[in-house]
């Protein structure tokens, strides 16, 4: 699974942590603390802590958060459980009472100071995202905002926001609006149709079935969108059904039996923190590892030996780390991703220590100040007041949830009133030095890049674009194969045809031919599929796990072959970021002739793919792969150099690597586009040119410099298409 970069930490996995919960429940054993279960939340907190800083060293850290979510089914469950065999039902207003008062005012306090460390230190082009974060935060739907961001492929270029470890704790809370309501469902059911079964009972069912349809679930999606299944709640809830179905069940073993269950659940959580990494298709059945090391340590319990797991993990460091694991699991997030920021430069080990420090300290002062205040409300003489105090609670947490919201939209508006003002002061510019004009004239227009901060667009207006990209709406995405279409430039339905065809940078195009379409009098149709280059070999992406993506990408080719064919186009189109794939024989013969991507598989794919078309003859132009940049989101590197734009800049040879769609086309005499020269001089290729950014993420064009390249694609294609 592919990671984010939080500058200064290494590869970090996608704000992947865990919330953290009391250890106050009464368990099987009649114990009603069980200080080897919050030594277990501090190992599973530290894994992650430890991963998140230093996250090629302990790759697999992430799996505390599935110890985490067993611990919060085993405690919730057992409270709940409690309540029902009591009283006979649940209350769901108590209920979500307590859990409102123990989680919502330590975490609307951490998602407030983000925001403010935001606006100080976040660059302006990530507001919008991190307003989008504290946002989805606040709303507890965190985990589902990363999982559509995980399957959008105009996304994945995103950096890491500051609140977006609050995913696992968005999980447990829609796990403790979900589980009452279901376990009360089941006990209503069974008093109507079996009068007299015990809640135990009731409740297993219910554990059963949903553990083991979100199981499935699990296993499934993992194998087809891993990067969804990592954040999906379906995909999750089994691990917290394994702690539930914990609490039904009393666990009667010999002392010398509970020393060996609760050692071999640590070394399971502990050796898959260390063997497990980031490409591991994850949560899926992996997980079951350590999520049943989960189990086996609490159902181990107090052994009574001294060599005993629970004897190691009841010692008083790790009972301390474990009362304030939820809030240095709140804050530690934050430090990770404001702290490189703050000081300019990557972390050391040291200062990387001294940070986890200050994190500890400032959490034991959260859960002091802050936890323990309000986790219990002052006791109540009567009926009355207690409802009035629950109430109270609601009422509270909706205005502390509504002022979270307001400091979001707030730093949105930031974003969009900068936005607004930078484009105000750039309309002045002269004409002839905006976009690649620059090149042609450098000394006249003040450098490549023109007049230093004065932009057409400022980083964060082209960080936006990457919001809604132009075309993004008929671009397939990486497993769809219907074919999707957008219509550009005349609107004249009897203009000549032009037809584009490849993967996102054949899209990022598209206001390029937009302008020329318009212009010159011909019509444009678009046909593009994410991570999908248009060559008849199987492209190869090593982020991917299985084949199902670069199938699909044939099966959408071969439809677009036949619908390119039927529409005998005057003229088509075809690009891709060619050079960044790697490429093999298809295991078919979908596009026809696989037998001959034998040798060269990079370059005849291309070749084969078009050669249906230039025989039935049509016309066929590549477009060359634009110039690599050094891999970090352009517009944000550029505001974190707001006076040295050129730190940004990229050396010309590293950013032309061979192009197999150019050689194709040379090899088999089709016409080339290569507008090189617009972006490079003879030493550097530049994130800006002329005053306008080139790229709004990592490689692909903003709309602006796409806007400005089409005089250069029309003079490359002149004479290619006829004019309307």
């Amino acid at each position: 699974m592919s990671a984010y970069v939080p500058a200064g930490f290494g590869t970090a996995g996608q704000g992947r942590g865990l919330p953290s919960h009391p250890v106050t429940s009464a368990t099987s054993t009649g114990r009603t603390f069980r200080p080897e279960v919050q030594g277990l939340r501090a190992v599973a907190v530290g894994l992650v802590v430890l991963y998140h800083f230093w996250p090629q060293r302990l790759t697999g850290g992430f799996v505390g958060v599935d110890v985490f979510f067993v611990i919060s089914g085993f405690l919730i469950t057992s409270h709940l459980l409690r309540e029902a065999t009591r009283d006979g039902t649940i209350s769901l207003r108590d209920f979500w009472a307590r859990r409102i008062r123990r989680l919502l005012p330590a975490s609307l306090l951490v998602l407030a100071v983000c925001a403010v460390a935001a606006y100080v230190w976040v660059y302006p082009t990530q507001w919008g995202s991190t307003a989008r974060a504290l946002i989805a935060s606040a709303l507890y739907v965190q985990n589902w905002a990363l999982a559509a961001d995980s399957v959008d492929y105009l996304a994945l270029g995103t950096a890491p926001t500051i609140a977006q470890h609050f995913w696992s704790l968005s999980v447990e809370e829609q796990f403790y609006v979900l589980w009452p309501l279901l376990l009360v469902a089941g006990l209503a059911l069974a008093r109507r149709f079996r009068p007299g079964t015990p809640p135990v009972r009731t409740a297993a069912i219910v554990i059963a079935v949903v553990g083991l349809a979100s199981f499935a679930v699990s296993v499934v999606m993992t194998a087809r969108e891993p990067a969804w299944a990592y954040f999906a709640t379906p995909t999750r809830i089994w691990e917290l059904a394994l702690g539930a179905g914990l609490a039904l069940l009393p666990v009667r073993l010999v002392p010398r039996a509970r020393v060996v269950l609760g050692w071999a659940g640590v070394v399971a959580i502990v050796g898959s923190a260390v063997v497990l990494d980031g490409e591991t298709a994850f949560p899926g059945w992996v997980a079951a590892v350590p999520t049943l090391g989960a189990v086996a340590v609490i159902a181990a319990g107090a052994t009574g030996s001294r060599v005993g797991a629970d004897r190691w993990l009841s010692l008083p460091p790790a009972t301390f780390l474990g009362d304030v694991s939820y809030a240095v699991y709140l804050w530690h997030w934050p430090v990770v991703v404001i702290a490189p920021l703050a000081l300019a430069r990557q972390l050391g080990w040291s200062e990387k220590i001294v940070a986890i420090l200050l994190v500890v300290l400032v959490s034991w002062a959260t859960k002091v100040g802050v936890e323990d205040r309000f986790r219990r409300p002052r006791p109540r003489a009567s009926t009355a007041p207690r409802r009035a105090g629950t109430r109270r609670t609601f009422v509270l947490a909706g205005a502390g949830m509504a002022v979270v919201l307001a400091l979001g939209l707030g730093l949105r508006l930031q974003q969009d009133l900068r936005v607004a003002a930078a484009a105000e002061a750039a309309a002045a510019l002269p004409e002839e030095c905006l976009g690649p004009g620059a090149l042609a004239d450098p000394e006249a227009c003040g450098g490549v890049m023109g007049e230093g901060l004065l932009l057409v667009s400022p980083p964060e207006a082209v960080a936006l674009q990457n919001e809604e990209p132009p075309g993004s709406d008929c671009q397939q995405n990486g497993h769809g194969t219907a074919v999707l279409t957008c219509a550009v430039g005349s609107a004249d339905a009897d203009a000549p045809l032009v037809v584009v065809v490849g993967d996102s940078h054949a899209t990022q195009w598209l206001p390029a031919f937009d302008r020329l379409g318009q212009e010159h009098g011909f019509r444009v149709e678009s046909f593009t599929k994410s991570s999908c280059p248009p060559t008849a070999a199987a492209r190869v992406v090593d982020t991917e796990d299985g084949d199902a993506e670069a199938e699909s990408c044939r099966a959408w080719l071969a439809e677009v072959a036949r619908v390119v064919a039927a529409a005998q186009p005057d003229l088509v189109v075809v690009t891709a970021y060619s050079s960044v794939y790697g490429y093999r024989p298809p295991a078919d013969d979908l596009l026809g002739a696989a037998s001959d991507l034998t040798e060269d598989a990079a370059v005849d794919g291309y070749a084969l793919l078009w050669q249906g078309w230039v025989d039935q003859g049509i016309e066929v132009a590549a477009i060359a792969a634009v110039p690599r940049t050094q891999g970090e989101v352009v517009p944000d590197c550029l505001a974190g150099h707001p006076r040295d734009y050129a730190a940004c800049a990229t050396p010309r040879a590293e950013s032309l690597p061979p192009d197999p769609l150019v050689a194709a086309a040379e090899r088999s005499g089709v016409a080339v586009v290569d507008l090189t020269e617009q972006f490079c001089d003879e030493t550097t290729c530049y994130p800006v040119v002329g005053n306008v950014i080139v790229y709004r993420d990592y490689s692909h064009l903003s709309v602006e410099y796409a806007r400005a390249l089409a005089p250069y694609l029309g003079t490359a294609l002149d004479g290619l298409v006829p004019v309307g």
